[in-house]
């Protein structure tokens, strides 16, 4: 494997592993602190929310700084290194517990463009990278610390929870400071990918029509639709468990089944993306998203809810890598990074959609309820992804 592609590997294993015990394990270490499901939906929303605003304006500023990427990376972890550290004050209040937790999800999804757009920078910059497979590695990543995280938790107390997520800081704040490469070829002379090169193609174009920003925003809703049902299974997927009979250690086993099918696409996807173009892609993802809520919701058991976790090989493995690479192909190069930002808040408002009505729900209606909705807004999600997205 090549140099570039294992240094960004371990940034994409480091920031996914942060993220994992910031998103994934909000709801049992909240919990445990005494908050209701309510207010949980409530901490993650308001993260997501303030997160989605703060998105093109940081991605914004960073496009036209002289600061690097990376640079912007690290001092946001640093930030969510010192949050974390304080959930470990004796006695604090579940109040401020809950702010902190709060900043948590919003810095970590604040991150995630900036990461984007870096390794998208460097194959921009002639970099001999494979996005693919360092992508999977944070996948993979994610799976092992969800798994892991699980059995500890469930073996040591949800304080495992802020230790391992500050240990995974730090690691993304290392991995993103050595993460320099020198540019190889003009961005310009950059052609369509092959096998071998993982470079996507770059439009020409130096802004988009109306009609672009039409179909683009319709799109863009359309994914946030898909990502509120995605949270509204993952966010609240310890509450599922419980409902059939499961805990934290299922929870983290289905997670882990999640990612590890991940795998395979997104490794392969230098391969993919020379059969089909991204917006195929992405109409393809929203369809599995909408089945993958439909058979979450008819599932009857722990071992039902593990197959349903299959789905993901081509729901979020396949929107992660062709959201990043439609934004980059339709975007002009001056309106990449903000691209990016607008394409990841629909994570990030599917994050607060999900939250606040995953957790009204659980509290007045129960979990086969909250399925039931999240499959009625994948389903929308689909339609408006399947006119919307264009096949570039």
């Amino acid at each position: 494997m090549r140099l570039s592609t294992t240094r960004y590997a371990a940034l994409q294993s480091a920031y996914w592993s942060a993220f994992c015990m910031a998103i994934m394990f909000a709801s049992v270490f909240l919990l445990a602190k005494g908050l209701s499901n309510s207010q949980i939906g409530i901490v993650i929303a308001t993260g997501g929310l303030i997160s989605a605003v703060a998105q093109p304006i940081v991605a914004g500023v960073s496009e036209v700084s002289r600061i690097p990427l990376r640079v912007w990376i690290a001092a946001l972890a640093l930030l969510m290194s010192v949050v974390a550290a304080a959930l470990f004050i004796p006695g604090l209040p579940w109040l401020l517990t809950a702010v902190f937790f709060g900043f948590l999800i919003l810095t970590v999804q604040l991150i995630l463009p900036l990461v984007n757009a870096l390794g998208m920078a460097a194959l921009n910059a002639g970099v001999t990278m494979n996005f693919g497979i360092a992508r999977a590695a944070g996948s993979l990543a994610f799976a092992v610390v969800s798994v892991a995280a699980g059995s500890l938790v469930g073996a040591r107390g949800p304080m495992v929870v802020p230790l391992l997520a500050l240990i995974f800081q730090l690691a993304l704040i290392a991995t993103a400071l050595t993460f320099v490469y020198r540019t190889n070829v003009p961005a310009s002379t950059t052609s369509h990918p092959t096998p071998d090169d993982d470079t996507p193609p770059l439009p020409t174009h130096e802004r988009l029509t109306k009609d672009q920003w039409r179909k683009f925003w319709i799109l863009l809703v359309g994914l946030t639709l898909a990502m509120a049902s995605h949270n509204l299974i993952n966010g609240f997927m310890f509450q599922v468990m419980q409902h059939h009979g499961g805990g934290a250690e299922e929870m983290g086993t289905a997670v882990m089944i999640g990612a590890l099918v991940e795998l395979p696409t997104m490794a392969l996807w230098s391969w993919i993306i020379t059969k089909r173009s991204s917006g195929f892609m992405l109409k393809l993802a929203a369809i599995f998203f909408a089945a993958k809520s439909l058979v979450t919701w008819m599932a009857g058991s722990v071992g039902a809810l593990y197959g349903a976790q299959t789905l993901q090989l081509l729901a979020f493995a396949v929107l992660v890598p062709a959201s990043i690479y439609y934004v980059n192909q339709l975007m002009p190069p001056g309106d990449r990074v903000k691209g990016q930002a607008y394409m990841t808040m629909t994570n990030t408002l599917g994050t607060v959609v999900g939250s606040i009505s995953g957790g009204i729900l659980l509290d007045v209606a129960g979990v086969p309820t909250m399925l039931l909705v999240g499959t009625v807004v994948a389903a929308v999600g689909a339609i408006l992804t399947l006119i919307s997205a264009e096949h570039i």
